[in-house]
């Protein structure tokens, strides 16, 4: 069998102007983006990093294209797209193989499994897939492998839009860059956002979302292993990422999705409460974490009421005894508005007890809040705008247009001019001067003169 040195020396390095036929799309992606990978350090440490790879100052990069592996087993070579090679000066530190889909064309698990075996025969670490599907994290595949050889070789998806979004933040963030690797750069994503690139963000919900809503409309009960439950979640966790993308372009800090410890290591876990979610509460829930946001940006999208709910939640001020400063502390966090879609609710000490009012309302009167119940210590604030898109709502296209605009605008409108409570420091104690009595005692009791 043939060593991994010698299919190098039949493969060809990767160029940032790759001379392929116009055709293939994939393989000029893949081609520019491991040519960039080679040459834009900053870039390839963040990108790799979220596979857990770290790439070191002296860390050298090898990139190559139109790699042959000898299957035995098969009477055709296997020939993934890539190939990426991290090296220590001369030894092997950690090494991938890159295969990559565009446009609607989705990443085939059996080319995958059978990469990831050719991957073990040359004591390779790990395949990347590329493609337009969209994952929370690189380790959630969206392919089936077997478990006894995803013990041996790490599995990891990268959509095209996070890389775009990846290179967008290094150009931002990265002070290491120098002008040639920041065109560098700026090329890859300005050939990223061309349609003729064959990268493509998620536009559109699954086939069946127009007959879940309406059938939830009607009255309709869905089991949560339907074809409408099942395709409408994974549509949603596609978009919720790329929601999550959006929010890091626009922010220019990246914002990732808030998943649970159990969901991180168990997406199989995440799908079927998703699924029971949308079923028993007719709900689709997200939570996104803003660096340094006063909290989560929550979304909720109730399919009965055909509405979509961004929300964020504040604990109230410990330093305030009267409901009533606590109210104008949150008030004055919040713009002037004219319009009612903006709320103020209130949750209270006692359980289940809690109020809610339009913020116009609350800016006239911030006693509709209150309660009158002197035992009572009011606690959390959550404000949220609520939109109705109407008949958009249904759409495939339209309601996808929606979210992304309701999400960015109650963070714009709301979201970044709220401010967690912090608690003072404790003062010192003016009153408690023993210590100071005691040092003064002794400074009588050892002076010679006295």
């Amino acid at each position: 069998m043939s060593s991994l040195d010698d299919v190098l020396n039949k493969a060809n390095s990767a160029r940032l102007i790759p001379n392929v036929a116009r055709s293939s799309q994939e393989m000029r992606l893949v081609s520019i983006l491991l040519a960039v990978l080679g040459s834009v350090r900053p870039f390839t440490a963040n990108l790799l990093e979220s596979c857990g790879v770290r790439v070191g100052k002296m860390s050298i990069v090898d990139s190559f294209t139109e790699v042959s592996l000898p299957n035995p087993n098969a009477k055709q070579n296997d020939r993934p797209d890539g190939l990426l090679i991290l090296r220590n000066r001369s030894k092997v530190r950690w090494s991938a193989l890159f295969e990559a889909k565009v446009g609607n064309s989705e990443i085939d698990g059996d080319q995958v499994l059978r990469y990831g075996k050719a991957a073990q025969n040359f004591g390779l670490n790990a395949v990347i897939t590329l493609s337009n599907q969209l994952v929370p994290l690189p380790t959630h595949i969206p392919y089936s492998i077997p478990k006894p050889l995803s013990r041996k070789i790490e599995f990891y998806h990268i959509s095209w839009t996070s890389i775009r979004t990846q290179a967008m933040l290094t150009l931002k963030d990265s002070e290491d860059l120098s002008p040639e690797q920041r065109f560098i750069l700026e090329e890859m994503v300005r050939y990223f956002e061309h349609v003729n690139s064959g990268v493509k963000r998620f536009d559109k919900m699954n086939r069946e979302w127009q007959s879940l809503v309406s059938g939830i409309k009607r009255g309709e009960s869905f089991k949560k292993t339907s074809p409408e439950v099942e395709y409408t979640v994974a549509s949603w966790h596609q978009e919720e990422r790329d929601v999550c993308l959006i929010l890091t372009r626009q922010i220019g800090k990246r914002v990732d999705i808030r998943l649970p410890r159990k969901h991180r290591s168990n997406t199989a876990l995440r799908f079927q409460e998703a699924c029971d979610d949308l079923v028993g509460a007719y709900e689709l829930r997200s939570g996104f974490d803003i660096p340094n946001a006063a909290s989560d940006l929550e979304v909720a999208v109730n399919l009965q009421r055909r509405t979509i709910s961004c929300s964020m939640r504040l604990q109230a001020p410990g330093d305030r005894k009267r409901s009533r400063s606590k109210i104008n502390w949150l008030l004055r966090q919040l713009p002037d508005t004219k319009t009612s879609d903006i709320f103020i609710r209130t949750f209270w000490s006692r359980r289940n007890l809690s109020t809610q009012a339009v913020l116009t309302k609350v800016q006239a009167d911030p006693a509709c809040l209150e309660i009158d119940q002197p035992d009572v210590n009011l606690t959390y604030f959550e404000v949220a705008i609520i939109t109705d898109p109407g008949g958009r709502f249904s759409g495939r296209s339209t309601f996808i247009d929606q979210l992304e605009k309701a999400i960015p605008g109650f963070y714009d409108r709301v979201g970044q001019n709220l401010r967690k409570w912090i608690p003072p420091p404790p003062p010192i104690d003016s009153s408690d001067d023993t210590d100071q009595t005691k040092v003064d005692s002794r400074q009588v009791e050892t002076d010679p003169h006295t």
